[in-house]
């Protein structure tokens, strides 16, 4: 309890039983042994030192009693007012929040209308990307197309083609006669206008080079080939080569891309076949030089 004049705490004290307040026994001007001799009734109608001098004089003790109301409600709100301070402190915090909150918001607005507006710049080059999609599209046909065109093409000039190989190389070697010398040996003869270009290539993984020989009349391949196939074998000294009459030089022909025509079979000397013009590592006759 609380003592209504000190503001004391104590746990045992005394009642008024006019104003009901509490006060310790130092207040009330009686010893705890003189209380407790009170009657229940006595105790119930003992007054404390205001209220025996407010029967005396009244306006004294009714100024008292007010003041103690202002001084009680002055005590109240100084408690509200600091627990005001406290309060105006998270209403602070709440707005610095709230501040930043605004500001991310703002932000965040302003991202979404740059990303509307790249949207709305995208759907717009939509269609021009349609277009170009389906010009590359025709484009890539086209080309494709090409591509068959010119393989096809290759393909057709590599059909007169002649490779021959097991033909050894010699110094300062003329490929025309070699040819030549082959034409009198299968027994077919035809102008050297006919031949477009004829040249040495390399093997790879050995130092042997055979000829490729490529002619301007398709038909007339044909009719060498078929010649050298009547031939049961020729030999380098067949050609020229004295001194050398292995059965090592053979003479065939193969297509590219056609496995119908394949090698030829028969084991001759000599072998000829189809090859595709060589591009680079070769010496090169060209035909009139």
């Amino acid at each position: 309890m609380k003592c209504a004049v000190c503001d004391s705490v104590f746990d045992d004290g005394v009642q008024c039983g006019v104003c009901k307040k509490y006060l310790d026994f130092g207040c009330a001007n009686i010893s705890e042994a003189g209380y407790k001799k009170l009657g229940a009734d006595r105790r119930a109608a003992w007054k404390c030192p205001q209220c025996k001098q407010s029967r005396l004089s009244p306006a004294p003790s009714n100024d008292s009693s007010i003041l103690e109301n202002i001084l009680r409600e002055l005590r109240d709100v100084k408690n509200q007012l600091a627990k005001l301070s406290t309060l105006v402190d998270e209403v602070k915090c709440i707005k610095q929040e709230l501040s930043g909150l605004k500001e991310s918001c703002e932000f965040n607005g302003d991202q979404l209308d740059k990303q509307a507006v790249r949207i709305s710049n995208l759907e717009q080059k939509i269609p021009d990307m349609q277009k170009v999609e389906s010009s590359i599209e025709a484009t890539t046909t086209d080309i494709n197309a090409l591509k068959k065109g010119l393989a096809l093409r290759d393909q057709w000039t590599r059909l007169n083609n002649i490779e021959v190989k097991g033909v050894p190389v010699k110094t300062n070697e003329n490929l025309y006669s070699i040819v030549e010398s082959l034409t009198k040996v299968v027994g077919y003869s035809f102008p050297k206008s006919q031949i477009n270009y004829i040249a040495r290539v390399p093997i790879q993984n050995s130092k042997e080079k055979y000829i490729v020989i490529n002619f301007v009349n398709r038909y007339i391949k044909e009719e060498f080939i078929a010649a050298a196939r009547a031939m049961k074998h020729i030999t380098s000294a067949d050609i020229g080569f004295a001194g050398n009459s292995q059965r090592t030089t053979k003479l065939n022909h193969k297509f590219l891309n056609s496995s119908s025509l394949g090698n030829l079979k028969r084991q001759m000397g000599m072998r000829f076949e189809d090859r595709q013009p060589p591009t680079q590592h070769f010496s090169h006759h060209d035909n009139g030089n």
